[in-house]
């Protein structure tokens, strides 16, 4: 009897999966949005004889070369790389010649090519040291230097190394010769070493700067830029006997001075600095005058790493995210070679979808996700929620308090911020009046959802959350008075009317209103971190988050019943056309699919690897799925 009633829920299970799996086969997840190159890019280098050739270099092991001045990239070498040295991040890259170079990066790893980068050999370096500075003055010597003030030289073109003597602890981040002697080199707690023996002895400069100088660049044995921390710039024309600082005007845009981490030079005159958010620096008078650019005037907001002149005219940036600037005609106009954003969240109204994410990025459809370009944010930071309460109005909530709003379908974006305080921390149509939570207006946004055209809610850091009644124009301050709620940061939120919805966090923190915030009951689900919360109507709702967690309530969250579902990566998202269709999304391009509102949930085949961040449906029906480096799913 056991026996046969088993056979039957067997038989019965095979064909309840069956049934899912040939719903879902029906249709199936394209990519509409990626982006070519996943890696962070940290230094590129072109040759001075042969201004077509150069070269980038990035995090995962990632090399590109341009044969044709940057008109194609492709990457090297064409075969992976050996298992040892795979997905090392490389940080500088150097070539004496077309064919001659040599890349440097993590755990000691120094790479040499002598075909102009098709294959690459592994040297010995004997360290395992962070290396981020590399230089070569011939095909025999070299100096390369990283992590506790080390430094290790060849004479042999890096058959072997040995280390110097620096007598610095500090990080070692740039390092420049002039010739087999005469050397200079960079980092921490603005270090200046100078040898003029090819590195026997070392010998300290004053930089006059406390910051950290992140690169280095001689022009001349005699003239020379550091740039670094706090905006640091320091020149000197004799060698590094004295170094002078330089006014670089790098925007105050995070409290003090962004970094400089690149800087590179022409000539004695025209030079470029590239920094934090986008900033790039540029001077026509040898540094003693530096301009940049407005956050809405920059070509990304992403940071940007390091730059190489080709000429006064010539100049190539590379950063963050994939990013590559090309610019021809002396900074007047710099190319978006390429560019990538995490985004974080995707939203439709109508026919119209907004994707936003990462450094301030928003991508924009007007034809319902067909086709997707960027808009300009004015601003930098870390974007989280998106909500639009028609075609034209819509709000982004992010980090550092950041409220932003468009009357204009995201044509133009502006800061709903104090401007005395350059739109971090204070935001003046927010108000917390209870002083138990007003110190939470300075707090970031992780999400925002709008049940209708006027009410909207905001939540985020240390269980902030900030309503608005009249289609954004004021916000004002809620608290949940539930410590375990109040101390919790927040990340999903959804409501099915102006009065009722949940919000869902950090420690299994679950609080439900049915009077529009005035009043928040806790409810209890589990132990896993909770990333989003979907609501059908006033009893019906389903949560995600770590460890595959799944929950799901029937009678408005009295109680939540555990779902079991075939992962353990976090799932970050959840999204239902009706009571039993529903689908989820997590870490590791993790795409789930349910027919029976959750009782089973099938791994759909997913045609990406990237975090999936969030998940939502259009009017069409169409669902659409948002992940790291600039991924958009449509299923």
């Amino acid at each position: 009897m056991v026996l046969r009633n088993s056979k039957s829920v067997i038989v019965a299970l095979f064909a309840l999966c069956l049934t899912v799996s040939n719903v879902s086969a029906e249709r199936q997840w394209e990519v509409v949005r990626g982006g070519k190159w996943q890696a962070k890019f940290n230094d590129v280098f072109f040759l001075e004889e042969s201004t077509q050739i150069g070269w980038i270099v990035g995090s995962k092991s990632m090399i590109l070369h341009t044969a044709d001045g940057g008109k194609s990239w492709e990457r090297q070498p064409s075969m992976p790389f050996p298992a040892s040295f795979d997905k090392i991040d490389l940080h500088k890259i150097r070539f004496i010649s077309p064919t001659t170079g040599w890349a440097c990066g993590d755990n000691g790893t120094v790479l040499k090519t002598t075909d102009g980068g098709k294959t690459w050999n592994k040297m010995n370096t004997d360290t395992f040291a962070v290396l981020g500075a590399i230089t070569f003055v011939d095909e025999n010597n070299g100096w390369a230097g990283g992590d506790g003030g080390f430094v290790t030289h060849t004479n042999n073109g890096g058959r072997t190394w040995s280390a110097q003597d620096t007598k610095t602890n500090n990080e070692i981040k740039g390092i420049d010769f002039k010739s087999p002697t005469v050397g200079w080199a960079v980092g921490g707690g603005g270090t200046v070493i100078h040898t003029a023996d090819g590195g026997k002895t070392w010998k300290s400069q004053k930089s006059g700067v406390a910051s950290t100088l992140d690169a280095l660049f001689m022009l001349t044995d005699q003239i020379g830029w550091s740039s670094g921390g706090n905006g640091a710039m320091i020149h000197t024309t004799d060698g590094g006997k004295t170094w002078n600082s330089q006014e670089s005007k790098v925007p105050n845009t995070n409290g003090m001075p962004e970094p400089i981490w690149g800087i590179h030079f022409a000539n004695e005159t025209h030079g470029y600095g590239a920094a934090e958010f986008g900033v790039i620096l540029q001077t026509v008078d040898g540094g003693e005058t530096w301009t940049t650019r407005p956050l809405a005037d920059r070509p990304v907001q992403k940071k940007l790493n390091a730059v190489h002149l080709v000429n006064v005219d010539e100049a190539w940036i590379v950063g963050d995210f994939s990013t590559i600037l090309h610019t021809a005609d002396g900074g007047k106009n710099w190319e978006v070679v390429s560019s990538n954003s995490d985004l974080t969240r995707i939203t439709f109204y109508e026919n119209q979808g907004w994707a936003i994410g990462l450094a301030g990025a928003v991508l924009y459809s007007a034809d319902s996700g067909q086709t997707w370009k960027e808009q300009i944010s004015g601003n930098a930071f870390e974007l989280f929620g998106v909500g639009f309460v028609s075609a034209d109005q819509g709000y982004i909530v992010g980090s550092n308090a950041t409220l932003i709003e468009t009357e204009t379908g995201g044509s133009t974006w502006h800061m709903v911020n104090d401007p005395r305080d350059e739109g971090h921390g204070t935001v003046e149509r927010i108000v917390f009046d209870d002083p138990m939570t007003s110190w939470k207006s300075a707090l970031g946004f992780y999400n925002l959802h709008f049940p209708s055209t006027t009410h909207g809610w905001g939540i985020g850091e240390m269980g902030k959350i900030a309503v608005t009644e009249d289609s954004g124009k004021t916000w004002y301050g809620q608290s949940t008075n539930n410590p375990q709620i109040d101390f919790n940061n927040l990340f999903g939120v959804h409501f099915v009317s102006n009065t009722t919805g949940w919000v869902v966090g950090a420690g299994g923190s679950v609080a439900k209103t049915i009077d529009g915030g005035k009043t928040w009951f806790a409810q209890y689900t589990g132990p896993e971190e909770l990333r989003a919360v979907f609501s059908l109507d006033v009893n019906t709702a389903w949560i995600v988050g770590t460890d595959g967690a799944a929950y799901h309530t029937k009678d408005g969250g009295t109680s939540w019943g555990r779902q079991i579902t075939p992962v353990q990566k976090t799932l970050n998202g959840v999204v239902f056309a009706d009571a039993n269709a529903g689908w989820a999304a997590g870490d590791g391009g993790t795409l789930l699919y349910t027919n029976d509102g959750g009782v089973t949930w099938l791994v759909q085949e997913s045609p990406t690897s990237n975090d999936l961040s969030d998940i939502t449906r259009s009017e069409d029906g169409s669902i659409w799925a948002v992940g790291k480096w600039g991924t958009i799913l449509r299923y």
